[in-house]
């Protein structure tokens, strides 16, 4: 009877072993989840003189006005677009 005990504990130590293994996947893809949740978009400004979407952190900038070149900037900078 001593080897069936010996088979029956070896089967019970190794269910026990797959089934920390499986806990610890869980909680390592629950930890890896927040990491995507924190990227952030990045804002769009639209330039003033040809309608075109672009990084706010690309743009330049003229009184308030924002544009997606320096030479769109210059053109815009006398005319008034009605706004």
């Amino acid at each position: 009877m001593a080897p069936m005990n010996l088979i029956r504990l070896l089967v019970i130590i190794a269910v026990v072993w797959l089934i920390l293994r499986y806990l610890r996947g869980l909680r390592d893809r629950r930890r890896a989840r927040p990491a995507i949740r924190q990227t952030r978009t990045a804002r769009v400004v639209r330039c003033d003189h040809c309608g075109v979407h672009i990084p706010e952190s690309e743009a330049v900038v003229l009184q308030g006005r924002s544009y997606c070149c320096v030479e769109h900037r210059e053109l815009g900078e006398g005319v008034d677009n009605g706004k």
